[in-house]
């Protein structure tokens, strides 16, 4: 692969893992404020009715916290496009987690959940796909962020595939002679 579409797609990347970690602050930033001041550190019913906020904080950090060590070279490109694919992955499932459990049901007691569904937003008995492809279809910023974490997922694999700053001399030469032979 070209340099030049290497750093393509590096800065590509980057914007991507830069716009999924602002959405991912924004989102859950004011809420972690919020839930902090309402139950401190330690909730007396020992866990927070909503633990997003706190994991997207946390998640975003994590995201922006690779390309600052890439560049600080304490980790190589190699690692960072792993643990930007696994860290996107792990949104992603998370995202249909959430939803195939009936948003969190799981973590509070009977008369909590119930109330949930009563708010208004319950997914009934649908499956996981059509419930993944409703909320893809009726959820437009949540359509926007898991497009753009899936599109890092495929910049990352490409990357770890591709990149010639990574890949062995053998396999590098190997994959310009495919090229060449392809023009």
């Amino acid at each position: 692969m070209e340099r030049r579409t290497v750093r393509i797609l590096r800065a590509v990347a980057a914007a991507l893992v830069f716009a999924t970690a602002a959405f991912h602050l924004r989102w859950g930033l004011p809420r972690s404020i919020v839930y902090f001041q309402a139950y401190g550190l330690f909730p007396s019913g020992g866990i927070v009715p909503d633990p997003r906020p706190y994991l997207f904080v946390v998640f975003a950090v994590l995201l922006l916290s690779g390309p600052y060590l890439v560049t600080r070279r304490v980790v190589s490109l190699r690692n960072a496009y792993i643990g930007g694919t696994l860290l996107l992955l792990g949104s992603i499932a998370a995202w249909v987690f959430w939803h195939a459990t009936g948003h969190g049901a799981f973590l509070a007691d009977g008369a909590q959940a119930a109330s949930t569904a009563a708010s208004g937003h319950s997914h009934g008995s649908q499956s996981t796909v059509f419930l993944i492809l409703d909320h893809f279809d009726t959820e437009p910023l949540e359509t926007a962020i898991k497009t753009i974490e899936f599109l890092g997922v495929a910049i990352f694999v490409t990357l770890l595939w591709k990149d010639p700053a990574i890949v062995p001399n053998e396999r590098a030469e190997r994959a310009e002679a495919d090229s060449a032979s392809e023009s």
